[in-house]
């Protein structure tokens, strides 16, 4: 590596410095410029990659953490379907120092940490007294994971990186061994990974384009109509295996419009495609007994049999997907003739994509977050933000690599969890259940087609001035996501007067609740929590955070702050 390296890679830093302003402090923004980079072949969001920083007081020596099952990034508590036996999971440890080498120090604070943070008869409050809650929450996430999946496939990727590291010295490397020697002690099936990034590696990383063109190969010719861009065919299992996973043989997650938990598991459905997978009959081929997969792609380019994609995703077959990939991580299967259907559609146009999306899922009865993006209400509210500068990404990274702000990007999930807290009255479901988002009861709430359209950007403006009011805090920047959604539901009482607001009061607040105001209200909060940590015995805010109990006791003190406060102007 060259001293031009570091130069390049700080002019790089600097560049995108402007996207996370005034969501991270810097050190905070080296963390996430480093995730994108190194997390880039699973497909991230600014969603996935905020919410594995952890970086602080008390991180153990750890800046990010983040997990994934089958690819896809799992952030909140709600169960996982069953995935089937050897299910991938991967946990990703980070460390991120704006330094000139690879610390030996650092290495040893995971080689004590680790051990304790991934102990299944850990005891949180000792933890509590040297670790912080992110870290400790984040962990245990993927301690309840790992035990909900069956025998999954573990790998623990533990990744250091060095901003101005220009060398690396033997020592090290030897040293580090002994963080692969204490994962394999804690869980023994493990496949450890210890990477050093430097300037030049990280550098690279940020310059390479993520690939847009994949080739899939079909059985025979395709039949195509005199409507162009339209393809049908069938592929060979073995085949369609290689199109759906990475050059590492995991699912690949940048494919499928749709989200993990979309996945069934162990339905009728499912277990019947597992048994036409596992029966093999010479009179009979998979595509007879299967209605195939929808793949949209900006672009196709047909070559004999070998089609070229842009930029391809699967629309609609997911369930098969998922079952062909479970299949291929099963037990050697030998010489595999059969073949699923195929249909290629090219379709750049965004609303010809949805109209797609719709009609080929019309008859299942899934509720894909895929399918929701495609809703007239999420369309509409794409477009209103777009008015206030707010980019709607209704679908994943609809907006992304446009060196658009964090700050400005709204996601599916954001909205959602803002009218969890200021409509419906749910934060502690908002903090811990995001996935319940796309769920149709908790669904038609947050999205109906009576509600006005100002109450969304009315919504997202309150939850992301409860968000930089306590990240202006010195004693909250470290509890933002516990007591933000309470803290905007306190918020949009006071500012609608309401103790039970509805969309359209909602909808006219113009203006945000001022600092004195918002003081008031954290103190709340603060009273609530800590009442409600003595009567669960909690030692940590983020399970206090999720409990319901809490929140009927806020609204209660709301309900008595509105009728003791005089109508004194509570808006900046």
């Amino acid at each position: 590596m060259t001293t031009n390296d570091v130069v390049l890679l700080a002019d790089m830093l600097a560049r995108s410095r402007g996207e996370t302003v005034p969501v991270l402090e810097d050190a905070e923004h080296e963390t996430y410029f480093s995730a994108k980079q190194y997390l880039r072949h699973f497909n991230t969001t600014h969603d996935d990659l905020l919410s594995g920083i952890v970086d602080g007081a008390q991180d153990g020596g750890i800046d990010a953490l983040y997990m994934f099952a089958n690819g896809f990034c799992i952030r909140d508590d709600i169960p996982l379907k069953g995935l089937g036996r050897n299910a991938q999971l991967d946990l990703i440890v980070l460390q991120v120092k704006n330094t000139k080498g690879f610390g030996e120090s650092a290495i040893d604070k995971l080689v004590v940490n680790l051990p304790r943070l991934l102990d299944f008869g850990r005891d949180e409050e000792v933890l509590a007294k040297t670790l912080n809650p992110r870290v400790i929450e984040i962990t245990r996430r993927f301690l309840s994971v790992y035990r909900t999946l069956e025998m999954p496939t573990l790998r623990i990727l533990t990744c250091f990186v060095a901003l101005k590291a220009d060398q690396l010295h033997p020592n090290t490397v030897e040293k580090s061994n002994l963080i692969a020697d204490v994962l394999r002690h804690s869980f023994a099936s493990c496949s450890p990974t210890i990477d050093f990034i430097d300037a030049s590696v990280l550098s690279d990383m940020a310059r390479e384009k993520p690939s847009v063109m994949r080739s899939i190969a079909l059985a025979e010719n395709p039949i195509s109509t005199d409507t162009a861009g339209g393809y049908i065919g069938v592929v060979r299992l073995d085949e369609y295996e290689n199109f759906i996973t990475d050059d590492s043989g995991n699912l690949d997650a940048s494919l499928f419009e749709a989200n993990v938990r979309d996945y069934e598991g162990e339905t009728i459905v499912n277990r019947s495609i597992q048994a036409t997978l596992e029966k093999h009959d010479e009179n009979v081929d998979f595509w007879w007994l299967n209605n195939g997969v929808t793949i949209v792609a900006n672009r196709v380019q047909p070559a004999n049999k070998l089609l070229e994609l842009e930029s391809p995703q699967i629309v609609n077959g997911l369930q098969t997907s998922h079952e062909i990939y479970k299949r291929s991580r099963g037990a050697a299967s030998g010489s595999e003739n059969r073949s699923v259907l195929v249909k290629i559609i090219q379709a750049e146009d965004d609303t010809v994509r949805d109209r797609i999306i719709r009609a080929t899922n019309s008859q299942t009865n899934l509720s894909l977050s895929s399918l929701r993006a495609t809703d007239k209400v999420q369309r509409q509210i794409e477009e209103y933000l777009l008015k206030s500068d707010l980019y709607y990404e209704r679908r994943k990274n609809l907006y992304s690599n446009r060196g658009i702000r964090v700050d400005d990007l709204v996601s599916i999930d954001q909205m959602g969890q803002a009218l969890l807290a200021g409509l419906v009255q749910m934060p502690h479901v908002a903090r811990g259940q995001v996935s319940t988002v796309f769920e149709d009861e908790v669904y038609d709430l947050l999205f109906a087609s009576t509600h006005p359209i100002g109450v969304y950007l009315a919504a997202i403006r309150m939850q992301r001035r409860c968000e930089g009011f306590l990240r202006a805090e010195a004693t909250t920047r470290g509890q933002v996501e516990d007591f933000s959604f309470h803290l905007c539901m306190l918020a949009t009482i006071a500012a609608t007067r309401r103790n039970r607001p509805s969309a359209a009061e909602i909808a006219q607040i113009s203006d945000v609740p001022s600092e004195g105001v918002l003081q008031d209200l954290l103190q709340m909060v603060r009273e609530e929590f800590a009442e409600g940590a003595r009567r669960r015995r909690e030692v940590l805010f983020d399970r206090v955070a999720k409990d319901g109990v809490v929140t009927e006791q806020l609204l209660l003190r709301a309900k008595n702050y509105l009728s003791s406060s005089s109508k004194r102007a509570v808006v900046i």
